[in-house]
């Protein structure tokens, strides 16, 4: 089954949302009618609600918007920003640690561009300028493929808000099976080529993120886009309107990488916006990075350290990549009812998952239980030819001699004594529980055949590495 995503929900209805900036699948509850605060929210807000496009929803932390938006200064009205340089931009970000800056009642984003201004008259008419473009900065480099669905919808409408401290009930959902519309795409952006637009999403995107620190020095980054461009309207052939309007594609997610990192990492920040949280989104973002990863041929994962948000839903990812793996070996034994002998770094390599991470994984898992001490996983060592290391295709003495050497060197390798090491048994009945009782979906996030022109990273250039 080909993977997929949900659709995005109805632009034209006004919600506030407080969640996690991972977005992870399950039905959402009632709501009270007190606000409640997003998980880890700060109380030193300076944004109480954004308006992106359509959508108005709850700012979760702090962002350092310049002085002109935020009112500690001779305010700009109707003032767009249009260029690079915001007051923010000095020192620490232009903001005293003990100074509380008044709440700005609400901040009106371009859904294109993320440009802002906290006039709304200046900012309609930006926008309508700006949508009429329809540009997408960067290059689109993967189109998730459409595929039938089971999603949780409820079966009535909401319960009314309880005043008790249990607040509201839940709502029930039943399941429902649908088919995709639209198309999901990812579109690669530079960080230098493309510098405002990637210095206003990471300032918008801070408003969900507590620890981000990168809102200016973007140049060292690549930006990956989350974009949803809705289906194509149907026209009435009875009607006299010719002209289809193509639907524009809207930004509801991003993650950034660095473009030269020393750790490995493969995402440095990552976020799926609220409205559109809690659908499985933020897991098609973590397969993407991890594709590229495999596409560049190295092995690593998110910098670290990751917030506990961060880490439910990378646990959950990892754990469906590290399960789906486990459940598709075949017996490797000669000997019938002889156990299958794999080791961490073998997980690794065949999930792209640093070491440290599945480790940590199958500890959380809980489905290992111990198996006394036995020999290592032997290890099979591969010496180049030279033949692989020049190209240049070996005499016939040269090539015997060769074969000779490792010939040698497998047998005092095998002769050599190998210590007895700590062992585990995994069984895969307890595997299939652990993915049953947890929800955990065993279909890959992200589709390789879906990116587009056998997508690759480019390699550093020597200035970069210098």
């Amino acid at each position: 089954m080909a993977p997929s995503v949900p659709p995005p929900p109805q632009h034209h209805q006004q919600q506030q949302t407080q969640r996690s900036s991972i977005a992870r699948p399950g039905p959402s509850g009632g709501k009270s009618d007190k606000p409640e605060r997003a998980p880890g929210e700060g109380t030193d807000r300076n944004i109480d609600k954004v308006v992106l496009g359509n959508t108005c929803f709850r700012a979760w932390y702090p962002s350092y918007y310049g002085k002109e938006v935020l009112g500690e200064g001779p305010p700009s009205v109707g003032t767009m920003v249009a260029n690079g340089t915001h007051p923010s931009n000095q020192g620490a970000h232009g903001h005293h640690p003990h100074h509380q800056p008044p709440m700005l009642d609400r901040l009106y984003v371009c859904p294109c561009c993320f440009k802002y201004s906290k006039e709304l008259v200046a900012w309609r008419r930006h926008v309508c300028l700006c949508e009429a473009r329809g540009h997408i900065p960067g290059t689109k480099i993967y189109v998730h493929p459409k595929g039938r669905r089971t999603v949780l919808v409820p079966t009535g409408p909401a319960p009314k808000p309880g005043r008790g401290k249990r607040g509201s009930i839940g709502q029930k959902m039943i399941e429902e099976v649908i088919q995709d519309e639209g198309e999901w795409s990812i579109w690669k952006v530079d960080g230098e080529e493309d510098m405002l637009f990637c210095q206003n999403l990471s300032l918008f995107a801070k408003l969900f993120l507590d620890n981000k620190s990168v809102f200016f020095d973007v140049s060292g980054f690549h930006y990956f886009l989350l974009v949803f461009t809705p289906p194509d309207p149907s026209t009435d052939p009875a009607s006299d309107v010719t002209e289809v309007v193509k639907p524009r594609g809207q930004v509801v997610g991003f993650f950034s990488k660095e473009k030269m990192s020393w750790d490995n990492n493969n995402l440095a920040c990552i976020l799926i916006f609220p409205p559109w949280q809690k659908k499985g989104l933020g897991a098609l973002l973590m397969g993407v990075s991890y594709e590229i990863s495999r596409r560049e041929g190295v092995i690593g994962g998110p910098e670290k350290p990751i917030s506990e948000l961060g880490k439910k839903g990378y646990k959950r990812f990892w754990a469906g990549e590290i399960a789906r793996w486990l459940l598709s070996l075949e017996p490797t034994g000669t000997i019938p009812g002889e156990e299958t002998v794999i080791d961490i770094d073998e997980c690794s390599k065949a999930t792209w998952i640093a070491p440290d991470d599945c480790l940590a994984v199958l500890r959380e898992m809980a489905v290992a239980e111990g198996a006394g001490r036995g020999p290592p996983k032997p290890k099979i060592h591969h010496e180049p030819t030279e033949e692989e290391m020049t190209g240049i295709i070996p005499s016939e003495p040269a090539a015997a001699a060769a074969a000779a050497a490792a010939a040698a060197a497998a047998a005092a390798s095998a002769s050599a004594v190998v210590e007895d090491v700590p062992r585990v048994r995994i069984t895969l009945e307890a595997v299939h529980n652990w993915v049953t009782r947890n929800r955990i979906s065993l279909e890959r996030t992200c589709d390789p055949a879906g990116f587009i022109d056998d997508f690759v990273m480019e390699e550093p250039s020597s200035e970069e590495e210098g």
